[in-house]
């Protein structure tokens, strides 16, 4: 006689055989419930657009809503599974009610949520958020300069300043809120200390008549970060040099006989430059325009070599003279020779003689005789000109070089194209 197997038996067992059918109908019930066509069910949609309607009174006075944020909804529906599958965003509307807000303001309005189809075979049961609050103004735009809040902080021995890549960035938004914006500051701190040029992101902050910061919530920036860049350059002083035209070559001034203020700038540019840079030169002083008496110049510009930055902040530079302690005198010269004329021309000189004031010591000055003196009549600005006319003319003197000569001198001479 066979055994019969494990499996045989168990089916045999008419109360197993009862629990496993109870177990198997209820799987199949769960299922068929939940997936069920005709199943009632719930669902959440999210992000959904508030559109606010403002009056028509409203809109034709120009009037607009502002929001923190483009405001958006949650909208819970319910219905039939299958239709519910494929509700979205699309078959709602969600909307603000600014009717009764005719003037400026701030106001709070209701939210409601609708089926943009009536007979859509859904409902909806809840939505969020119940009200939001809305700004109703004019909007305004306006124009401003980005100043400069970048702060950092430098190695010694170097110089550095801010600069940013734009000057002026436009704030659109309500009037009121515009209207409290009294300046606009780009703002970054850089907190390691510096010694070569670096970039920073630096935040436009919105500053009111007080120094208060301006809330950016309702406004918007045509720029709302920029890179600005902190340019670092090391620096070096270096002494004021006066510099002198017509000046005997012979004459040497003691420090007690000429004074310069500032006599030092402090310089800041690239070190290949500043390796170069031995002092920084005044405009000129002519010295036919100066007398043997003290006389001070007192706005002589500065000029800055290329590249560099004077950070001492001296537009310009004062220089003083004491020459009281030289003499003058006076000579008639007969002796003139002509200069700078082309050759497609020659001259003749129809002055015969000119009188000149030469100042220097005075054992210098009885040294000289009128015999030693030159006149000479500088033709290099002539431009082709012919015929009679009058030159400027300088003096040279013949064995003493610590003398110069005092004046403006004109001669005549007649040119003639050959």
């Amino acid at each position: 006689m066979k055994k019969q197997t494990f499996f045989g038996r168990w089916m045999q067992n008419s109360y197993l055989l009862f629990v496993f059918a109870l177990v198997i109908s209820l799987v199949v019930w769960v299922y068929m419930s939940f997936n069920s066509p005709n199943t009632e069910t719930t669902f959440t949609i999210g992000d959904v657009p508030i559109q606010i309607e403002l009056s028509e009174e409203a809109r034709n006075q120009g009037l607009q809503a502002f929001t923190v944020d483009d405001p958006k909804a949650t909208v819970t529906v319910s219905g039939n599974r299958t239709v519910l599958g494929l509700v979205n965003e699309n078959d709602l509307s969600v909307t603000a009610s600014a009717a009764a807000a005719t003037t400026t303001g701030t106001f709070t309005l209701p939210v409601t949520a609708n089926k943009r189809t009536a007979r859509a075979n859904f409902q909806i049961t809840a939505s969020t958020p119940s009200n939001i609050n809305v700004m109703i103004d004019y909007l305004k735009d306006s124009e401003f300069e980005i100043l400069d809040g970048i702060t950092f902080y430098l190695e010694d021995g170097y110089y550095g300043t801010a600069s940013l890549p734009y000057s002026r960035v436009i704030v659109s938004g309500p009037q009121t809120e515009v209207q409290k914006i009294k300046k606009v500051v780009a703002k970054a701190n850089i907190s390691n200390k510096l010694k070569k040029s670096t970039e920073v992101e630096a935040q436009l902050v919105l500053y009111d008549e007080n120094n208060s910061e301006v809330s950016k919530k309702l406004l918007t920036l045509s720029i709302e970060t920029i890179k600005a860049t902190v340019n670092v350059m090391p620096e070096k002083n270096v002494p004021v040099e006066p510099v002198f035209v017509n000046k005997p070559e012979g004459l040497q001034l003691s420090s007690d006989q000429i004074s310069v203020t500032p006599s030092e700038l402090l310089l800041a540019g690239p070190e290949s430059s500043l390796k170069s840079i031995k002092s920084v030169q005044l405009d000129a002083i002519d010295f036919s325009k100066v007398k043997n008496e003290k006389i001070g110049f007192d706005e002589l510009g500065i000029n800055i070599p290329e590249n560099c930055k004077n950070i001492s902040n001296y537009a310009t530079a004062k220089v003083t003279l004491d020459l009281s302690k030289y003499k003058d005198k006076s000579f008639t010269v007969d002796n003139f020779i002509v200069e700078g004329l082309s050759d497609e021309y020659t001259s003749d000189v129809t002055s015969k003689s000119i009188s000149v004031t030469l100042i220097g010591e005075q054992a210098d000055l009885d040294k000289i005789k009128a015999s030693q003196i030159t006149a000479v009549i500088d033709t290099s600005n002539a431009s082709g000109k012919t015929g009679s006319v009058e030159m400027p003319v300088t003096f040279r003197i013949n064995g003493v070089n610590s003398c110069w000569a005092y004046g403006s001198y004109q001669a005549n001479i007649t040119i003639t194209k050959k």
